[in-house]
């Protein structure tokens, strides 16, 4: 007579499985309901990417959005020479736990530039410090993996790490947003064709709410934020070390609900001859 055995790995599944059947059937008084059985959701747009059993708690929130710029200007450099990109995104965010990531292609708009294409990763955990009080201080910690995939051999890709910093409650009352960003760059690889792009950069920025009543016939305030900052380049991207530009913008959202447009305007002020070489100024 041939004998069957199971492995021992299945015994233990077996064993696992009863233990949780027979505790669930301990813990529910009567009957099994059908709507606690595990189920899948797919929805869009800041509702239930994965629910796995109603009334769960962690909920994944999926976002798809694309930006047209008139200019690919990064950190202060204008990486395709006056010529406009188009930025696709797609971000995930875990819920409250304060981690999201996001995946974001850069595609010129011009030819001659395929090269210079970008498929970028980006982590992010954000945060609130000394909650409750007027000193309550907002921070995102960043992680971005720069990549060029028609570059070989990751020889032009390039990582970021950096934490930004802002103070809601610092001046009172007044719509005044402080903030503070710190980042760090370094390439990937150890024979790069950007060995000297290593360095730190600091950007120290302010930025104000304006809210115009009966802006849209109908509608409720809109809100159009103005902002500018000044950056100290130390050494990031191969710049020289120094107060390298200003930045000043307006901004505002069109729309609402799961679409909304976001028209905004910045404008760049190159400051120092010793990195203006590198940077490019005017309006993005």
């Amino acid at each position: 007579m041939q004998t069957t055995r199971l492995p021992t790995s299945g015994l233990i599944l077996l064993a696992v499985m009863s233990f949780c059947h027979a505790l669930e059937a301990e813990q529910s008084n009567g009957p099994v309901d059908a709507n606690a059985t595990p189920i899948i959701k797919y929805l869009w747009y800041g509702f239930d990417l994965l629910d796995i059993r109603r009334g769960l708690e962690g909920k994944i929130g999926v976002e798809l959005s694309a930006t047209v710029q008139s200019k690919h200007i990064w950190h202060g450099f204008d990486l395709l020479d006056d010529h406009g990109v188009f930025f696709p995104v797609a971000s995930v965010s875990l819920a409250d736990t304060g981690l999201s990531g996001k995946i974001i292609g850069a595609y010129a708009l011009s030819g001659g530039f395929e090269k210079s294409d970008e498929l970028n990763y980006a982590a992010f955990y954000t945060g609130t410090l000394l909650d409750e009080t007027r000193h309550v201080t907002k921070f995102t910690a960043n992680y971005f993996y720069y990549g060029k995939p028609k570059v070989n051999h990751q020889k032009s890709d390039a990582q970021e790490i950096g934490v930004s910093f802002s103070w809601p409650k610092l001046l009172g009352e007044s719509s005044l947003l402080p903030n503070y960003y710190v980042g760090a760059l370094w390439p990937s690889r150890s024979h790069s064709n950007i060995s000297g792009c290593s360095g730190f950069i600091h950007v120290l920025g302010l930025a104000y709410d304006l809210k115009v009543g009966d802006f849209w016939p109908g509608s409720q305030k809109q809100v159009f934020r103005f902002s500018g900052d000044i950056t100290y380049n130390d050494g990031f991207g191969g710049a020289e070390h120094d107060w390298s530009h200003i930045v000043l913008g307006v901004s505002t959202n069109l729309g609402s609900g799961d679409t909304t447009i976001t028209p905004y305007l910045k404008y760049q002020i190159c400051m120092d001859d010793s990195v203006k070489k590198r940077m490019k100024c005017g309006a993005v």
